[in-house]
């Protein structure tokens, strides 16, 4: 299986079609692009591989769910730094809240709402900065985990957290840092940052060097432990919660054998398989949703 990204997400996804997608395309004419530039000048172009790593796209027109936001029981914002977060609610009772992915936005989890507000529990969602409708134009993981941290201690005891993709990575990184949820649900989740890294350099077909030198940039912002702090196989064996791992074996974004990776390193947890629904149908489907629903309230 060959290792891409679709364009859209700056972050990695392993794609195997016999006809690239228009955007793949894209990001193929791209990373072309950007390698005769690294030629004549690196540093240009180093610049742009890091501006396209950390720069999501907002959700395209139309969004499903998107009017339930206009029906939310609570609209409130948060500040985090110079950025407005818009965090949306529904419904009383136990917390449950859901964190979205690269280029995803809380709204996507729209599925959920209805039926966890019949069954007694308050939904919660937001839009992390440079998604959905808060400001802000680029972003990374450590800052979706702070604002993790920062919506989980606005709306008091967390029942469950809801989590897809790389939502779940900031949603595990927040936890073990102190945020506190009797259980975990991760959506399609990817092993580590390294992989997403590898699998955005795969998409733009860029030459080795090139993602060395982001690597080496992200070193240098970060440090050199960004890697094992954003990496399941640090972050699973110190996840106490209970836990669920929903994984799709059509998945082209995110490969279902790391999704496995992940349930296999986390003690506490099960998984949820299916297949069919790719990357982003998993997000409202019934096959995902009824069960996830059921785990819940049963779980109470």
């Amino acid at each position: 299986m060959t290792a891409q990204l679709t364009i859209d997400t700056g972050l990695a996804t392993t794609l195997s079609r016999p006809r690239l997608s228009p955007r793949l395309r894209q990001a193929a004419r791209v990373g072309a692009l950007l390698s005769l530039l690294h030629r004549v000048a690196p540093r240009s172009a180093s610049d742009l591989v890091e501006k396209l790593f950390f720069s999501p796209r907002r959700l395209g027109l139309p969004i499903r769910y998107e009017h339930l936001l206009d029906e939310a029981d609570s609209y409130t914002q948060l500040q985090h730094g110079a950025h407005t977060i818009p965090v949306y609610s529904w419904g009383q009772g136990p917390v449950v809240l859901m964190v979205h992915g690269w280029s995803g936005g809380g709204i996507q989890f729209g599925a959920y709402v209805a039926p966890l507000v019949a069954a007694g529990y308050r939904v919660v969602v937001f839009d992390a900065p440079a998604h959905g409708r808060a400001q802000g134009s680029r972003t990374h993981l450590y800052e979706m985990a702070e604002v993790v941290t920062k919506v989980a201690a606005s709306v008091g005891v967390i029942d469950t957290i809801i989590a897809h993709s790389i939502g779940s990575l900031a949603s595990a990184r927040a936890v073990a840092d102190g945020v506190d949820a009797r259980q975990l649900v991760m959506l399609a989740p990817p092993k580590d940052l390294a992989s997403v890294v590898a699998g955005f350099g795969a998409a733009l077909g860029l030459p080795a060097a090139m993602i060395e030198e982001h690597r080496r940039r992200m070193e240098a912002r970060f440090g050199d432990e960004v890697w094992q702090r954003f990496s399941f196989d640090h972050l699973a064996p110190v996840l106490s919660q209970k836990g669920l791992v929903v994984v799709d074996l059509d998945d082209q974004s995110i490969p279902a054998s790391q999704s496995d990776q992940v349930h296999l390193r986390w003690p506490h947890s099960e998984k949820l398989q299916t297949s069919g629904l790719g990357h982003y149908r998993l997000l409202w489907h019934p096959q995902v949703v009824q069960p996830v629903i059921h785990r819940i309230v049963a779980g109470a």
